[in-house]
Protein backbone atom coordinates (compact mmCIF):
# COMPACT_ATOMS: atom_id res chain seq x y z
CA UNK A 1 0.00 0.00 0.00
CA UNK A 2 2.51 2.49 0.96
CA UNK A 3 4.35 2.12 -2.64
CA UNK A 4 0.76 2.47 -4.26
CA UNK A 5 0.18 5.85 -1.90
CA UNK A 6 3.28 7.04 -2.79
CA UNK A 7 2.69 6.40 -6.96
CA UNK A 8 0.07 8.69 -6.58
CA UNK A 9 1.80 11.49 -5.13
CA UNK A 10 2.48 11.23 -1.26
CA UNK A 11 5.55 11.11 0.20
CA UNK A 12 6.69 8.44 2.31
CA UNK A 13 6.48 9.56 5.75
CA UNK A 14 2.81 10.84 4.66
CA UNK A 15 1.90 7.12 2.83
CA UNK A 16 3.07 5.88 6.52
CA UNK A 17 0.76 7.28 7.83
CA UNK A 18 -2.09 6.94 5.56
CA UNK A 19 -1.60 3.21 5.29
CA UNK A 20 -2.44 3.15 8.83
CA UNK A 21 -5.21 4.89 9.13
CA UNK A 22 -7.04 3.53 6.77
CA UNK A 23 -8.77 1.19 9.60
CA UNK A 24 -7.78 2.99 12.62
CA UNK A 25 -8.72 6.10 14.20
CA UNK A 26 -5.63 7.30 16.33
CA UNK A 27 -3.78 9.90 18.52
CA UNK A 28 -0.34 11.35 17.19
CA UNK A 29 1.57 9.04 19.67
CA UNK A 30 0.02 6.34 18.81
CA UNK A 31 -0.18 7.45 15.18
CA UNK A 32 3.70 7.69 15.03
CA UNK A 33 4.31 4.62 17.04
CA UNK A 34 1.94 2.59 14.73
CA UNK A 35 3.18 4.09 11.29
CA UNK A 36 6.97 4.61 12.30
CA UNK A 37 6.66 8.37 11.58
CA UNK A 38 9.13 10.22 14.22
CA UNK A 39 6.79 11.90 17.04
CA UNK A 40 8.80 15.10 16.08
CA UNK A 41 7.20 15.14 12.54
CA UNK A 42 4.43 13.23 12.83
CA UNK A 43 2.37 16.48 13.25
CA UNK A 44 3.22 18.24 10.31
CA UNK A 45 2.23 14.92 8.81
CA UNK A 46 -1.11 15.13 9.59
CA UNK A 47 -1.58 18.84 9.09
CA UNK A 48 -0.24 18.67 5.31
CA UNK A 49 -3.26 15.59 5.18
CA UNK A 50 -5.65 18.13 6.83
CA UNK A 51 -4.50 20.41 4.56
CA UNK A 52 -5.29 18.05 0.99
CA UNK A 53 -8.40 16.62 2.70
CA UNK A 54 -7.33 13.67 3.07
CA UNK A 55 -7.48 12.58 7.02
CA UNK A 56 -9.74 13.94 9.77
CA UNK A 57 -9.88 14.74 13.26
CA UNK A 58 -12.38 14.21 16.01
CA UNK A 59 -13.02 17.09 18.74
CA UNK A 60 -12.20 14.84 21.35
CA UNK A 61 -9.06 14.97 23.79
CA UNK A 62 -6.42 13.77 22.66
CA UNK A 63 -7.73 14.16 19.49
CA UNK A 64 -8.16 11.54 17.09
CA UNK A 65 -6.90 11.08 13.29
CA UNK A 66 -9.01 9.33 11.04
CA UNK A 67 -10.03 9.08 7.31
CA UNK A 68 -13.66 9.05 6.72
CA UNK A 69 -13.85 6.98 3.91
CA UNK A 70 -10.85 5.09 2.19
CA UNK A 71 -12.56 4.89 -1.67
CA UNK A 72 -12.69 8.63 -1.65
CA UNK A 73 -9.83 9.50 -0.58
CA UNK A 74 -8.16 7.12 -3.03
CA UNK A 75 -10.20 8.59 -6.06
CA UNK A 76 -9.43 12.23 -5.11
CA UNK A 77 -5.77 11.18 -5.12
CA UNK A 78 -6.27 9.32 -8.12
CA UNK A 79 -8.25 12.38 -10.03
CA UNK A 80 -5.06 14.51 -8.79
CA UNK A 81 -2.73 12.26 -10.27
CA UNK A 82 -4.61 12.00 -13.76
CA UNK A 83 -5.23 16.36 -13.73
CA UNK A 84 -1.51 16.95 -13.12
CA UNK A 85 -0.20 14.14 -15.62
CA UNK A 86 -2.58 15.47 -18.28
CA UNK A 87 -1.63 19.25 -17.59
CA UNK A 88 2.30 17.80 -17.67
CA UNK A 89 1.72 16.07 -21.06
CA UNK A 90 -0.45 18.79 -22.67
CA UNK A 91 2.67 21.76 -21.29
CA UNK A 92 5.25 19.22 -23.41
CA UNK A 93 3.16 18.79 -26.37
CA UNK A 94 3.08 22.66 -26.58
CA UNK A 95 6.63 23.06 -25.87
CA UNK A 96 8.11 20.13 -28.33
CA UNK A 97 5.06 21.24 -31.14
CA UNK A 98 6.88 24.98 -30.23
CA UNK A 99 10.16 23.98 -31.16
CA UNK A 100 9.53 21.65 -33.79
CA UNK A 101 7.21 24.46 -35.57
CA UNK A 102 10.85 26.88 -35.41
CA UNK A 103 12.55 24.75 -36.71
CA UNK A 104 10.57 23.93 -39.67
CA UNK A 105 9.85 19.84 -38.79
CA UNK A 106 6.99 17.65 -38.39
CA UNK A 107 4.67 18.38 -35.43
CA UNK A 108 3.66 14.77 -34.25
CA UNK A 109 1.11 16.05 -31.55
CA UNK A 110 -0.26 18.85 -33.95
CA UNK A 111 -0.67 17.90 -37.35
CA UNK A 112 -2.35 19.68 -40.12
CA UNK A 113 -2.37 19.13 -43.67
CA UNK A 114 -3.86 20.61 -46.79
CA UNK A 115 -2.97 18.36 -49.92
CA UNK A 116 -4.12 14.87 -50.46
CA UNK A 117 -0.63 13.68 -49.59
CA UNK A 118 -0.72 14.78 -46.52
CA UNK A 119 -3.77 13.16 -45.94
CA UNK A 120 -2.79 9.84 -47.04
CA UNK A 121 0.26 10.05 -44.36
CA UNK A 122 -2.25 11.78 -41.28
CA UNK A 123 -4.59 9.44 -41.63
CA UNK A 124 -2.83 5.94 -41.47
CA UNK A 125 -1.59 7.39 -38.30
CA UNK A 126 -5.54 6.66 -36.76
CA UNK A 127 -4.89 3.31 -37.20
CA UNK A 128 -1.15 2.20 -37.24
CA UNK A 129 -0.86 3.99 -33.53
CA UNK A 130 -4.05 2.55 -32.40
CA UNK A 131 -3.35 0.45 -29.39
CA UNK A 132 -6.66 -0.34 -27.56
CA UNK A 133 -9.77 1.69 -29.69
CA UNK A 134 -10.67 3.09 -32.44
CA UNK A 135 -14.31 5.36 -32.97
CA UNK A 136 -14.89 6.53 -36.97
CA UNK A 137 -17.87 8.89 -37.80
CA UNK A 138 -18.27 8.49 -41.92
CA UNK A 139 -20.73 11.11 -42.16
CA UNK A 140 -23.27 11.25 -46.04
CA UNK A 141 -20.55 12.76 -47.54
CA UNK A 142 -17.99 9.40 -47.48
CA UNK A 143 -17.40 8.31 -51.14
CA UNK A 144 -16.32 4.89 -50.45
CA UNK A 145 -15.14 4.66 -54.37
CA UNK A 146 -13.51 7.52 -54.95
CA UNK A 147 -9.73 7.48 -54.40
CA UNK A 148 -9.62 3.71 -53.75
CA UNK A 149 -5.55 3.49 -54.14
CA UNK A 150 -5.33 5.06 -50.24
CA UNK A 151 -8.49 4.22 -49.10
CA UNK A 152 -7.30 0.53 -49.65
CA UNK A 153 -3.94 1.23 -47.72
CA UNK A 154 -6.07 2.79 -45.28
CA UNK A 155 -8.56 -0.77 -44.88
CA UNK A 156 -5.07 -2.63 -44.89
CA UNK A 157 -4.03 -0.76 -42.04
CA UNK A 158 -7.85 -1.15 -40.35
CA UNK A 159 -7.33 -5.34 -41.03
CA UNK A 160 -3.56 -5.04 -39.04
CA UNK A 161 -5.15 -3.03 -36.04
CA UNK A 162 -8.28 -5.22 -35.71
CA UNK A 163 -5.92 -8.15 -35.94
CA UNK A 164 -3.60 -7.23 -33.12
CA UNK A 165 -6.73 -6.83 -30.89
CA UNK A 166 -7.88 -2.89 -31.40
CA UNK A 167 -11.17 -2.82 -31.38
CA UNK A 168 -12.57 -0.44 -34.06
CA UNK A 169 -16.50 0.68 -34.20
CA UNK A 170 -17.04 2.95 -37.82
CA UNK A 171 -20.80 4.67 -38.16
CA UNK A 172 -21.18 4.21 -42.10
CA UNK A 173 -24.08 6.00 -44.02
CA UNK A 174 -26.97 3.83 -44.66
CA UNK A 175 -26.64 2.76 -48.37
CA UNK A 176 -23.15 2.77 -48.72
CA UNK A 177 -21.19 -0.55 -49.58
CA UNK A 178 -18.59 -1.88 -47.09
CA UNK A 179 -15.57 -2.25 -48.83
CA UNK A 180 -14.59 -6.41 -49.28
CA UNK A 181 -11.54 -5.74 -46.76
CA UNK A 182 -13.51 -4.41 -43.88
CA UNK A 183 -16.67 -6.73 -45.09
CA UNK A 184 -14.50 -9.64 -44.03
CA UNK A 185 -13.04 -8.46 -41.42
CA UNK A 186 -16.51 -7.67 -39.93
CA UNK A 187 -17.42 -11.22 -40.52
CA UNK A 188 -13.74 -12.88 -39.39
CA UNK A 189 -13.53 -10.79 -36.34
CA UNK A 190 -17.36 -9.68 -35.06
CA UNK A 191 -16.56 -9.06 -31.56
CA UNK A 192 -13.81 -6.92 -32.58
CA UNK A 193 -15.08 -4.83 -35.87
CA UNK A 194 -18.39 -3.09 -35.64
CA UNK A 195 -20.47 -1.17 -38.18
CA UNK A 196 -23.64 0.95 -37.70
CA UNK A 197 -25.25 2.58 -40.09
CA UNK A 198 -26.81 6.03 -40.15
CA UNK A 199 -26.86 9.41 -42.28
CA UNK A 200 -24.91 11.90 -40.17
CA UNK A 201 -23.94 15.07 -41.28
CA UNK A 202 -21.58 15.40 -37.93
CA UNK A 203 -17.75 16.11 -39.21
CA UNK A 204 -15.97 13.09 -40.15
CA UNK A 205 -13.64 12.04 -37.67
CA UNK A 206 -11.75 9.14 -35.84
CA UNK A 207 -11.28 9.10 -32.45
CA UNK A 208 -8.23 7.24 -31.07
CA UNK A 209 -7.46 5.41 -27.77
CA UNK A 210 -9.60 8.24 -25.92
CA UNK A 211 -6.59 10.75 -26.43
CA UNK A 212 -5.97 11.57 -30.31
CA UNK A 213 -8.34 12.73 -32.59
CA UNK A 214 -8.90 12.97 -36.77
CA UNK A 215 -10.75 15.42 -38.24
CA UNK A 216 -11.52 15.74 -42.11
CA UNK A 217 -12.76 18.31 -44.14
CA UNK A 218 -14.95 16.65 -47.04
CA UNK A 219 -17.72 17.91 -48.99
CA UNK A 220 -20.04 16.60 -51.37
CA UNK A 221 -18.05 17.21 -54.22
CA UNK A 222 -15.33 13.65 -53.95
CA UNK A 223 -12.52 16.00 -55.77
CA UNK A 224 -12.63 18.95 -53.36
CA UNK A 225 -10.81 18.30 -50.50
CA UNK A 226 -10.36 20.60 -47.25
CA UNK A 227 -7.58 19.44 -45.18
CA UNK A 228 -7.34 17.13 -42.22
CA UNK A 229 -6.00 17.36 -38.74
CA UNK A 230 -4.58 15.05 -36.11
CA UNK A 231 -4.71 16.43 -32.56
CA UNK A 232 -3.46 14.58 -29.61
CA UNK A 233 -6.02 16.19 -26.84
CA UNK A 234 -7.90 13.84 -24.30
CA UNK A 235 -10.69 17.08 -23.72
CA UNK A 236 -11.09 16.99 -27.19
CA UNK A 237 -11.23 13.56 -28.03
CA UNK A 238 -13.76 12.90 -25.02
CA UNK A 239 -15.86 15.19 -26.22
CA UNK A 240 -15.98 13.58 -29.65
CA UNK A 241 -16.60 10.21 -28.10
CA UNK A 242 -19.29 11.41 -26.02
CA UNK A 243 -21.06 12.70 -29.27
CA UNK A 244 -19.75 9.32 -31.44
CA UNK A 245 -21.56 6.94 -28.16
CA UNK A 246 -25.21 9.30 -29.12
CA UNK A 247 -24.80 8.78 -32.91
CA UNK A 248 -24.01 4.86 -32.26
CA UNK A 249 -26.94 4.55 -29.86
CA UNK A 250 -29.22 5.95 -32.54
CA UNK A 251 -27.77 3.74 -35.62
CA UNK A 252 -28.74 0.40 -37.22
Amino acid sequence: MIEELKAVGLGHYESKVMEVLMNEKLNLRELSKKSGVPFGKIYSIVKNLKSKRLVKETNSRPKLVYIENASQMISKLLKEKEDNERLIMENLHSLATEIDKSKNKPQRFFQIGTTVQDNKKIQARSFTEAENEVLQILNIHHKPESNRESKTVWEKEIANAVKRGVIFRSVYPRGTRLPKILQYLNKRYPTKFHVGRLDTDFTRCDIIDEKKVLIKMVSPDAVNFGGVIFVENEDLAQNLKKIFEEIWEQAD
